[in-house]
């Protein structure tokens, strides 16, 4: 579909946003209002049953899932979301949203989640150095395009994982302030333990979560691993960043 153009797309980032075409649920505005000067890729995903084929649901309620998930994409387009859209009838759903995802470039995916308010709060845990540089860039242009504080978190099991994640977390902080973000928007923390259960221990302070994929395939990462765990035992919204 033909994206409405909004603000000048180098200063933005694209999330692609899964909605089940069945039932769509009306994003929150504070969703909305988060999304809203970035690209907003909606992706409508129809899970077939497997006695079915794609066809003959595409068939039968193929109408009616578009016209859904349009609605969906222009609610972002109402607040000045550059926003396209599609419907996919699958019998995987995991394979469709990584597909779909290195299809549109999408720099991050919104996993679905409990959203009270608005996304004041950001939690970005940090493991290491895989996956950094996107996580901080990314991070860098949804807090420089809202009025929400970010918090930069590593989980250290041991003496030198603290020293390290110290300055991991401090250099992602100071790259936000180096590029303009109020300094009192930008903080770092740090706690001991293991990962996912140091991560969830402060996750409910937080209005929304930003983690990184690690694993070899985006359905893994997104379904298994430490962020397919955080994702079930959080009901926060995350933004998976894709590698």
């Amino acid at each position: 579909m033909t994206p409405e153009v909004g603000v000048p797309l180098a200063s933005t980032v694209k999330v692609m946003v899964p909605v089940d075409a069945r039932d769509p649920v009306e994003p929150p505005a504070s969703l909305v209002e988060m999304l809203g000067p970035h690209q907003v890729f909606v992706l409508g995903y129809y899970e077939v049953p497997d006695q079915s084929t794609t066809d003959q649901l595409r068939e039968q309620f193929g109408g009616e899932a578009e016209e859904a998930v349009a609605e969906v994409a222009e609610s972002f387009r109402e607040a000045g979301a550059a926003a396209e859209y599609t419907v996919v009838f699958t019998h995987d759903r995991g394979d469709t949203i990584e597909n779909v995802a290195a299809e549109e470039n999408a720099d991050a995916v919104l996993t679905e989640g409990f959203v009270d308010g608005g996304f004041e709060r950001v939690l970005v845990p940090i493991r290491g150095d895989r996956n950094l540089e996107n996580i901080v860039a990314f991070v860098e242009k949804l807090v420089r395009e809202s009025d929400a504080e970010a918090t930069f978190l590593h989980v250290s099991e041991t003496e030198d994982d603290a020293s390290e994640g110290e300055l991991i977390v401090r250099g992602a902080a100071d790259r936000l302030e180096d590029v303009g973000v109020d300094a009192e928007r930008v903080h770092w923390r740090q706690v001991r333990g293991s990962t996912p259960d140091a991560i969830l221990d402060v996750a409910d302070e937080f209005d929304l979560l930003v983690v990184g994929e690690t694993e070899p395939s985006l359905k893994e990462r997104i379904f298994g691993q430490v962020t397919g765990e955080l994702r079930d035992r959080t009901d926060r919204s995350m933004l998976v960043v894709r590698n």
